[in-house]
């Protein structure tokens, strides 16, 4: 993966674009970190607490719902990183918003992209994370599979990192990025 193209691409094709963003209790935004660590692109997943009432154990990228306080999307998934792992993602270090993906319990999660010079340091939430997961992106996006059941080839992917299965949501913004390292 070639960070250079991923920056090009995600600055030419999917700028963030600071709109108002009316509250909706399924409207959401969620982080995702790539950095350069010796010869390979890592992205910072974490698993998700299993006592939590929705997602519990579930692989995700950190974020959660739009507040009412939050001046638009992009500051929703800067201030949920920031509470669920530490990490103080500079604005000038999120160089794209991918398009919303849509769950299928309904939610609209707008995905922010960081380009980060080296590895976060972090402190997880321990109410919120599980663990925290360092993946190197071009070995992940390899693991790349249809998920059994799914009834769009376009829709349902899943990806294996070790043990820990990332399908939904996460597997559909694993996708996007992955397309842009491609052209």
């Amino acid at each position: 993966m070639d960070l250079f193209l991923v920056k090009h691409n995600l600055e030419k094709n999917y700028p963030v674009v600071q709109e108002e963003t009316l509250p909706h209790p399924q409207r959401a935004a969620v982080m995702v970190m790539l950095y350069p660590k010796p010869k390979k692109i890592h992205m910072l997943m974490t698993q998700r607490a299993r006592h939590l009432k929705h997602h519990a154990g579930e692989m995700s990228f950190p974020g959660g719902v739009f507040e009412e306080q939050d001046e638009d999307l992009m500051f929703t998934a800067l201030r949920e990183t920031e509470e669920e792992l530490g990490i103080r993602v500079e604005p000038e270090n999120v160089l794209g918003r991918l398009p919303i993906v849509n769950t299928r319990l309904g939610f609209e999660v707008t995905p922010f992209v960081a380009v980060l010079p080296s590895a976060p340091e972090y402190e997880p939430a321990e109410e919120e994370v599980e663990e925290v997961l360092e993946i190197p992106f071009t070995s992940l996006f390899a693991t790349q599979q249809k998920e059994v059941g799914s009834k769009s080839v376009d829709e349902g992917v899943v990806y294996w990192f070790r043990h820990h299965r990332i399908w939904g949501a996460s597997a559909k913004i694993i996708k996007q990025i992955g397309h842009l390292s491609m052209y």
